[in-house]
């Protein structure tokens, strides 16, 4: 009986050491969590980064790491929203105010091309993780986060407004900014993975670029 007693008070006693966590003290350590694995991801690449590896930086278990996240690739998702709200705020500085909405347009793709060739850690780390164990909730998650970022909401409001005002021979504003995206973004991917060239000027690509792409979308 005296033995049963003793043992819940032990209980009772671990119990009372370790009080569960606040909200506040959870949102801390999630942050930590975050911030660690972006520098991580950045310095090492995020194949060269495994959990235990975060895990260890931050000063906490494995197992703790994977109670506020499910796995490695988890992580993206935070780290890809801070990114791109960083993208959001270099655009804001780099985009003068009272532009008209193709401006908008000319000026958002060139901060977009300026911002990934001055941060190229950042630009692999959102487009160079080729992981196969995401799942289409996941690619679908990564695509709400970068279509619904402050900058990709701006460029395309600016795309919209050209193509309401039948400015461009095509009304389809989401195919037109698609069309723009994909082909600036194939300025940065070449200038940063495909150092074996000797690429002309930037600023000279990209001004040829989005001239050439602005007249022939413009309507005469």
């Amino acid at each position: 009986m005296f033995l049963a007693v003793d043992n819940a008070n032990n209980v009772a006693k671990r119990k009372q050491g370790r009080p569960p966590k606040s909200p506040e003290e959870q949102a801390a350590i999630r942050n930590r969590i975050i911030d660690v694995a972006k520098e991580l991801f950045l310095n090492d690449g995020f194949e060269q980064v495994s959990v235990r590896k975060i895990a260890a930086k931050v000063g906490c278990t494995p197992r703790t790491l994977y109670y506020y996240f499910e796995n490695k690739r988890s992580l993206l998702h935070f780290i890809w929203v801070d990114i791109f709200a960083q993208l959001a705020d270099y655009a804001d500085e780099h985009i003068p105010s009272n532009l008209s909405p193709k401006e908008i347009i000319k000026a958002s793709l060139q901060a977009y091309v300026s911002y990934w060739l001055e941060h190229p850690d950042r630009f692999r780390v959102i487009f160079s993780i080729e992981d196969l164990n995401s799942t289409p909730d996941q690619d679908q998650d990564a695509s709400k986060i970068v279509l619904e970022s402050r900058f990709f909401q701006r460029l395309f409001r600016a795309v919209e407004t050209c193509c309401q005002q039948n400015m461009f021979t095509e009304d389809n504003h989401e195919l037109v900014g698609h069309m723009l995206m994909c082909s600036v973004q194939g300025i940065v991917n070449n200038v940063l993975t495909i150092k074996q060239i000797p690429w002309s000027p930037v600023d000279q690509l990209l001004n040829l670029q989005l001239d050439g792409l602005l007249t022939g979308l413009a309507r005469h």
